[in-house]
């Protein structure tokens, strides 16, 4: 996790201070990884079943599992790298790539904010605190009336594999409660630090 002091990111306000920056888990990155090389071993697999009927599938076999773990490996890490949001005193900007080239943002102002709402997507996920925080827009709490934790719109902004998601959510709420009864002291709040309480500051 980034040092919020010490970062920045396109479209930052002149006066606009970070507050914290999120990053998706590293074991998400890690479950990708190994769903990567288990289907290059497949590939392996099922072209050195055709070695009866000609060696060279084996060398083909080898060369296509190397070059997908090396390439798939390479275009993981650079998604993974790029999915970054920031929570400012001003309002919340995620950053997700949409393929290795192109990076989209969503910006929600606080004042546009209406509700957070906190869920996990597995029993294992929820055992090891990682999971999904929807900051909802205004505009979509007064069209949708729906008590599904898991609905969100295109108007919400979704932060997914988030390590102490319900901490964070909290965190969330904390600084809607101040944006409404006194601005002034957000720029008072430590950064959220995603480790068990008692060790965040």
């Amino acid at each position: 996790m980034e040092d919020a002091q010490d970062t920045t990111f396109p479209g930052l306000q002149e006066g606009e201070k970070i507050l914290s920056v999120i990053t998706p888990h590293p074991s998400v990155f890690t479950l990708e990884y190994v769903k990567l090389i288990t289907a290059s071993l497949l590939v392996l697999v099922g072209f050195c079943s055709l070695n009866k009927i000609s060696p060279i599938f084996v060398t083909i076999g080898i060369l296509l599992s190397i070059t997908a773990l090396i390439l798939g490996g390479l275009l993981y890490h650079s998604l993974h790298s790029k999915r970054i949001a920031y929570i400012t005193d001003r309002r919340i900007i995620r950053f997700e790539p949409s393929n290795a080239f192109v990076v989209n943002h969503r910006s929600l102002n606080w004042d546009d904010t209406s509700k957070v709402k906190t869920f996990s997507t597995s029993l294992l996920w929820r055992l090891k605190n990682i999971g999904t925080v929807v900051i909802h827009s205004k505009t979509s709490s007064a069209t949708v009336n729906t008590t599904d934790q898991t609905f969100m719109t295109n108007d919400d902004i979704v932060l997914k594999n988030v390590h102490y998601y319900k901490d964070l959510g909290n965190y969330l709420d904390k600084i809607l409660y101040l944006h409404k009864n006194d601005k002034s002291e957000i720029q008072k709040l430590h950064p959220f630090v995603p480790k068990p309480k008692g060790q965040r500051y």
